[in-house]
């Protein structure tokens, strides 16, 4: 079992802005998130309410570590990949399944950084590099688009696409925004791509991991690795352009702050908080889906007032990967 010790023994210990308050606030929203964490002992994905309640474990599988979920546009499915296997043979994998954790169907061998289309009946990923396991978020070649009622998979017509990680679809369906690590002659670049043609535009963020809003007009990214930034996002152009960069939430290093994720309504963004790797992991970095995050917790900020943030996880055992899951009026 990975042990990892919590930064704050309870989240009103955390040193973050009017968290009372906003978690009380939070306790009336009704949508969830789900996040990987390895608290059970290996990686599981677990399924909370806004202010962190009732925080519980939806696939409950010692042998296999479920990781990177993303829930579904009406909140109904959640798509993940699982790594699966041991030593050379190990693989990581795609699938999707109801958000209660039922209904567990594989989509693809060797894939990563799915993302949905905006009425969930698509899903776009990225196919590993190569047939060897790799821990790193860009060993990646490539985008394919896989239908859910129809089973078949198509790529993209630009064949030369490779090195993207942290995928989004925007809801017209026209773009893809990734960050890409050395590749298609981008050291290290927030990209548009268009989906139905070569077209990629640098949108000139610094930092990575991306994540764009219910409407595609805002989008929020790991600005370097202490800040959550957020900028208004034009993709109607011929070139699409973010402007009005400003940060969300902003940390002091060694503390690190990513993944950010938009609620259903564009209020709150959830994110990953937590302390630089304190070990060797061989080149890895804790912010990759499945590499240990001691410390690490799960945390809200709100969107309309600069460092407004509460921490709704405090275990520090790999929380990581925040994603919104809608909830319609008058469920639960």
């Amino acid at each position: 079992m990975l042990l990892a010790l919590p930064i704050f023994a309870n989240a009103s210990d955390a040193p973050d802005q009017g968290s009372a308050e906003l978690r009380t606030e939070l306790k009336g929203y009704r949508h969830k998130i789900v996040h990987e964490s390895n608290r059970s002992g290996n990686w599981d994905l677990w399924v909370m309410n806004a202010d962190g309640a009732n925080d519980t474990n939806i696939t409950n599988t010692p042998d296999v570590d479920e990781l990177y979920p993303k829930a579904s546009p009406d909140g109904t499915m959640i798509c993940f990949v699982c790594d699966e296997g041991k030593d050379d043979a190990k693989m990581r994998n795609l699938y999707y399944m109801n958000s209660d954790g039922t209904g567990r169907k594989k989509i693809c061998d060797n894939a990563r950084e799915p993302c949905w289309n905006s009425d969930g009946t698509k899903i776009a990923f990225l196919k590993g590099e190569s047939d060897k396991f790799s821990y790193q978020d860009f060993a990646s070649k490539g985008i394919f688009m896989y239908g859910l009622k129809s089973g078949e998979t198509k790529e993209h017509p630009n064949k030369k696409i490779q090195h993207l990680y942290t995928l989004n679809w925007s809801p017209d369906g026209k773009w893809f925004v990734a960050t890409v690590h050395a590749g298609m002659g981008f050291k290290h670049s927030i990209l548009a791509l268009e989906a139905a043609g070569d077209g990629i535009f640098d949108l000139h963020l610094g930092g990575c991991r991306p994540d764009l809003n219910s409407d595609a007009k805002l989008i929020a990214w790991g600005n370097g690795d202490c800040a959550i930034g957020m900028a208004d996002l034009d993709l109607s152009g011929p070139t699409p352009k973010a402007t009005n960069i400003r940060n969300a939430i902003e940390s002091k290093d060694p503390i690190e702050t990513y993944h950010a994720d938009w609620s259903p309504d564009g209020k709150y963004i959830a994110f990953s908080y937590g302390p630089k790797a304190k070990k060797n992991l061989k080149g890895l970095l804790p912010e990759f889906p499945g590499v240990e995050a001691v410390g690490w917790n799960i945390c809200v900020v709100d969107t309309s007032k600069k460092d407004r943030w509460t921490m709704l996880t405090t275990d520090g055992r790999s929380n990581k990967e925040p994603d919104w899951v809608f909830v319609k009026a008058n469920e639960k």
